[in-house]
């Protein structure tokens, strides 16, 4: 500096110039040296505070307009493994749920319903539907089952199994559409058939809704009990038999206790056949 500042006019112009250029070098240089951001993940704009980036709004979507699913996928592998494998191994048949649902619980059934519509469905039939049971369709179906246990174990059994269906919070119907000519029993027994086909992407979307309400805080039982295929059942829920049949109806709720995993009958090697 002290030499810069000691020469003539014109000098210090050409020297002040010639160490702006020789800057400028060394900062392509070092630019041309530093490694590339990864293809796959996404550039952040530099003022812009990347926590804030990721954090999700209500409806699931991060505020930078990309979806829960896209965001999945930029974490690493390990990540995400560890994300699913835990909600899937987490997930439990709850028997005992609290006797009011949470806040929020609706927004939660919503988002658990939009999994379920994501179930892998070869035909892309979408044959899935869903029935959200308010206090008098609830009511009507917990009598009807009562008749039904009554008539066969006496109105003490009746009785006692309405009090306790009608402490269960949460109701939710699934029900899968019947095609023309897949409504009968025999076109269940088609391998190739779309029946066979539509009943497996119904299953495959009742999974994905328990383990969506799972990954929320809320608990759920699948239950398949006589009442769920009794002829009073389809109008004490309001969907038409000939055109819908029950997969199974789904209780969730905020679990009051969760049960230990159950015993498996059968490991690994005794279900993996490794076929050359």
């Amino acid at each position: 500096l002290a030499m810069i500042t000691t020469r003539p006019h014109h000098i210090r112009l050409k020297l002040l110039i010639g160490g702006c250029t020789l800057l400028a070098l060394i900062v392509q240089r070092v630019r041309a040296f530093s490694p590339a951001p990864h293809p796959s993940l996404p550039r952040l704009n530099r003022r812009s505070n990347p926590v804030v980036r990721t954090r999700r709004n209500d409806d699931g979507v991060d505020r930078d307009g990309s979806s829960i699913a896209t965001t999945h996928l930029r974490a690493r592998p390990q990540t995400r493994f560890r994300e699913v494998q835990g909600n899937i191994l987490s997930r439990r048949t709850i028997n005992e749920f609290e006797p009011s649902l949470p806040s929020g619980w609706e927004r939660s059934l919503e988002r658990a319903i939009e999994a379920a519509m994501h179930a892998p469905n070869h035909k892309r039939s979408e044959p899935w539907r869903f029935y959200l049971l308010g206090p008098r369709s609830i009511e009507r179906v917990c009598r009807l089952n009562a008749d039904l246990v009554a008539s066969k174990k006496g109105e003490a059994a009746g009785e006692k199994k309405l009090e306790r269906w009608l402490k269960m919070p949460g109701w939710l119907v699934v029900t899968c559409a019947t095609s023309e000519g897949t409504g009968d029993n025999a076109a269940m027994g088609d391998p190739m058939g779309l029946a066979r086909e539509d009943y497996a992407a119904c299953c495959c979307a009742v999974q994905n809704l328990c383990l969506s309400l799972n990954s929320q805080g809320l608990g759920t039982k699948w239950t398949t009990g006589p009442v769920n295929f009794d002829e009073g059942f389809a109008e004490a829920v309001g969907f038409s038999s000939e055109e819908e049949y029950t997969v199974g109806t789904i209780w969730f709720g905020t679990p009051a206790q969760t049960p230990s995993p159950p015993g498996k009958k059968m490991g690994l090697e005794d279900v993996l056949r490794r076929v050359e």
